[in-house]
């Protein structure tokens, strides 16, 4: 059975360091120390999502061609649990079982807990489809709006459609999710 609970982002310091010197100035401890805390609070989370996180507590807002390769050789050596999907590299809490992992994590307060659909492990979504046909079996497309509306999106644009459908696709590969000829979806 899948639960529901809110997606709390983490709370990191904020450190103001020039984006221009940011792998120069910034301590190589300090950078995993909010990797380990975005991952206690967040995980799973996508790398992407974690780098992000991490880069804005220190007030640099983009990972160019030197903060992302810096970030991705930090996180590469803390051999942290990670899994891969569609959206990337995924990283787990030590305790988390990605295999049985059966929750999923809808918006808290808007502005600090939204994450755009392609920051969402294929795994949560499989897992927020499954909880809505906990309730009813639906069609593919009611089940995919209701999905999405569930997870907070309000607006049914290709990237979210994209991202409910490589939920689905996930979900009934590992057999989470049956289709029946008639396009219900049901457990």
């Amino acid at each position: 059975m899948v639960t529901n609970s809110t997606y709390t982002a983490a709370d990191l310091p904020s450190t103001k360091v020039d984006s221009q010197k940011f792998t120069e100035l910034v301590s190589i401890p300090e950078v995993r120390e909010r990797i380990k805390a975005v991952i206690i609070t967040e995980a799973p989370v996508t790398e992407w999502l974690l780098i992000k996180r991490v880069i804005n507590s220190f007030q640099v807002y983009k990972a160019g061609g030197r903060i992302r390769p810096f970030m991705e050789e930090i996180l590469k050596n803390m051999k942290l649990k990670t899994t891969e999907d569609e959206t990337g590299t995924v990283y787990w809490k030590s305790s988390q079982n990605p295999k049985n992992w059966n929750k999923v994590r809808t918006f808290g307060k808007y502005e600090e807990t939204c994450r755009d659909v392609t920051l969402v492990p294929t795994v949560e979504i499989a897992n927020a489809l499954e909880f809505i046909l906990q309730r009813d079996a639906l069609d593919h497309d009611d089940l995919i709006r209701t999905t999405a509306a569930f997870l907070g999106y309000t607006r049914m644009g290709s990237n979210v459609r994209a991202g409910m459908e490589r939920g689905l696709k996930y979900a009934i590969k590992n057999k989470k999710i049956r289709s029946s000829r008639n396009g219900t979806m049901s457990l």
